[in-house]
């Protein structure tokens, strides 16, 4: 039976063997969910799960038993210990087999810091079933910056959600193990929504987001409209008066600036 690379609450579970958790990793007691937002030099997968049921009961005599001192009640030290014993454990998990690659290659990835946060809903007596929600994030930096043509490979607990936030500039151009996909465009980024497939990874090759560059040549047209309908109005008003040097020279500036910026990202899109 395959044990999937699960984080959080589940990984320490897991070395127990609970046969429903290693079946299917994503049943009704965990609940798993993903935010991934890449830069151009790294990336920071940010985690939580839900547990709940009894996998909730086990999650908080196991507290108690292995960081506390077994008395059927979970404190405040006691989930504190148990946080730093599963960021450690998730550290050493990721790096004996690497969640993420650049180029089919984990060398160009290194992992720079790890978080582990446990509610506080488990405080209390262990035999409540009510649910617990954990977090982690992990922060990774690159060696290489990722580009155009790039393929950036996840591996994730099977079916659980995901949003992935690519480096600004840059799209997907194929995707490939991410199950009900959705793509949105928000703060100049590009969004990928949906679940990380049953049977493989996702994978993304990068790609330059022409979206972008179409939003910034329609501003720079835009822009370019409104100062010529600006110069016919004040021509008409004025009776044919000339515009002063001042006028011209104003205009041709603003313009001006506005074109070198937009040189200047396109050449960073174009990786120049």
């Amino acid at each position: 039976m395959k044990l999937y690379p699960l984080l959080l609450a589940s990984l320490l579970l897991a070395t127990f063997f609970i046969p429903a958790l290693l079946a299917d990793p994503c049943s009704a007691a965990f609940i798993p969910g993903n935010n991934i937002t890449v830069e151009r030099n790294g990336m920071t997968w940010n985690y939580d799960e839900k547990i709940t049921d009894t996998e909730a009961i086990f999650f908080r005599n196991l507290i108690d038993k292995d960081t506390g001192n077994n008395d059927g009640f979970v404190n405040a030290w006691e989930i504190l210990k148990m946080e730093v014993l599963l960021g450690d454990k998730m550290e050493k998990s990721i790096e004996e087999k690497s969640d993420v690659k650049l180029n089919a290659t984990s060398d160009p990835v290194e992992i720079k810091d790890v978080e582990f946060w446990i509610s506080k809903d488990a405080l209390g007596r262990t035999e409540k079933s009510s649910a617990i929600t954990n977090g982690a994030s992990v922060t990774y930096s690159f060696k290489e910056e990722v580009s155009p043509g790039t393929d950036i490979w996840l591996m994730g607990t099977p079916n659980s959600s995901v949003t992935i936030t690519l480096p600004l500039g840059l799209d997907a151009e194929v995707t490939e193990g991410l199950d009900n996909k959705s793509l949105v465009f928000e703060n100049n980024r590009t969004l990928l929504r949906g679940n990380f497939c049953p049977e493989k990874n996702i994978t993304l090759s990068l790609s330059e987001n022409e979206s972008l560059k179409a939003e910034l040549l329609a501003m720079e047209l835009n822009r370019d409209k409104s100062a010529e309908t600006k110069s016919v109005n004040e021509s008409g008003a004025g009776e044919n008066e000339a515009p002063t040097a001042g006028e011209k020279a104003e205009v041709s500036q603003s313009s001006g600036v506005f074109k070198y910026l937009l040189n200047k990202i396109n050449q960073s899109l174009n990786g120049a």
